[in-house]
């Protein structure tokens, strides 16, 4: 079983990225990971845009990757000590989405 938060992130996009279409429960059996705990990452992986529901029936939910998914696992891979800032620096989502704080700072130019 993975150690760090780290280790268990990479663990479940590797999942991901070997497979077109992933439920929870596929997780779960590849990483040994505990079901609670895959949940949960799929649901913040989900609002960060990383991975998307493809399918739901019930409680069953299949999911994909998103292009970001990839990105971050590479950067995992890489060893980098600031995945999420290299995904950033790398013209990740929030670069391409300046957001309001973009629009502030435009308006007082």
């Amino acid at each position: 079983m993975a150690e760090s938060s780290r280790d268990r992130l990479r663990a479940v996009l590797e999942v991901l990225a070997s497979r077109e279409y992933v439920s929870p429960g596929d997780v779960v059996v590849a990483t040994g990971l505990p079901r609670y705990l895959v949940l949960a990452m799929f649901q913040c992986l989900e609002a960060l845009g990383v991975v998307e529901q493809v399918y739901s029936r019930g409680s069953y939910k299949v999911y994909t990757g998103t292009v970001y998914a990839r990105k971050i696992l590479d950067i995992l891979r890489s060893g980098s000590e600031a995945p999420v800032l290299s995904l950033l620096l790398a013209g990740g989502p929030a670069a391409s989405h300046a957001g309001p704080a973009a629009a502030v700072g435009e308006a007082e130019a």
